[in-house]
């Protein structure tokens, strides 16, 4: 009787721990991310049954006019943002941010502060037009060398910087092809908000005034929800712009919005360890 009851009991619990472990793989396995790719096979949302926002923040340094016209001097108050309201971004400096002295201890903080952090390219390539490949295979290793070791510099490993940007957010199969070839997973924002068009003066045709960018946002919201989106915002101050119309100020309010939505954030570190 003893033994049969030993039997019995080793017995109830291999097949419980067997059901656990089953259902950990499933739980697992249901975590794993799911991608929605564009036409070129570029990921665009992520998890779009999960109401979360992935908020990437891009910049690039012009030489030509010493960071003039593009900088990445909109990280410290995106950070400061971010921090404040306890939420953590994505961001792609270019490489060339990442030589630039007033940029280093900011992009240090990106790191510290457990954001996520990659690039698009060291020198802005623009790696197509027209549906034509600008940058051959071997021009692309190059500067995607350059910006290696800018990320390796700050004591990155390329599996934690894997996730990147296409320059100029664009790309064609070949660059996708070839930027996959070396290593990496490419995403984009996704298509709907117009926060990208904060460069634009009022005599420009693609001209849009700040509370348009913020209204089509939550027009968009509205429609079909934002689950899952990358929502780009530009870490830059471009020229002849006041602060008011630079979409990083309203990041805060943004924010304070998606959570009264009830919308999480996340970040391409999550993506990266839940694969």
């Amino acid at each position: 009787m003893h033994h049969s009851f030993s039997f019995l009991f080793v017995a109830g619990l291999t097949l419980a721990l067997a059901l656990l472990t089953g259902c950990d793989k499933k739980a697992a396995t249901a975590q794993e991310p799911v991608f929605v790719k564009d036409d070129v096979g570029i990921v665009r949302r992520v998890n779009p049954d999960e109401k979360n926002v992935y908020l990437v923040f891009t910049a690039h340094y012009s030489e030509n006019d010493n960071g003039r016209f593009e900088n990445f001097d909109g990280v410290v108050p995106v950070l400061n943002t971010l921090k404040e309201k306890g939420v953590k971004g994505s961001f792609f400096p270019t490489g060339v941010c990442f030589v630039q002295p007033q940029y280093q201890e900011p992009i240090r903080r990106i790191i510290d502060e457990g954001h996520y952090l990659s690039s698009h390219s060291f020198a802005h390539l623009v790696l197509c037009e027209n549906g034509q490949t600008l940058v051959s295979a071997d021009s692309l290793a190059r500067d995607f060398a350059r910006m290696e070791e800018q990320l390796n510099r700050f004591g990155l490993e390329k599996k934690q910087y894997c996730w990147m940007i296409p320059p100029y957010e664009s790309c064609n199969a070949e660059s996708r092809e070839n930027m996959e070839a070396l290593g990496y997973k490419l995403l984009n924002p996704s298509e709907g908000p117009i926060f990208d068009l904060d460069w634009t003066t009022p005599d420009m045709e693609a001209y849009k005034t700040i509370d348009q960018m913020l209204a089509r946002l939550w027009e968009i919201e509205e429609a079909e929800g934002l689950n899952g989106i990358i929502l780009l915002i530009h870490a830059m101050n471009y020229p002849e712009k006041q602060d008011v119309e630079r979409p990083y100020n309203h990041l805060g309010e943004i924010i304070d919005t998606l959570k009264a939505r009830g919308y999480g954030f996340r970040t391409f570190n999550d993506v990266i360890a839940a694969e």
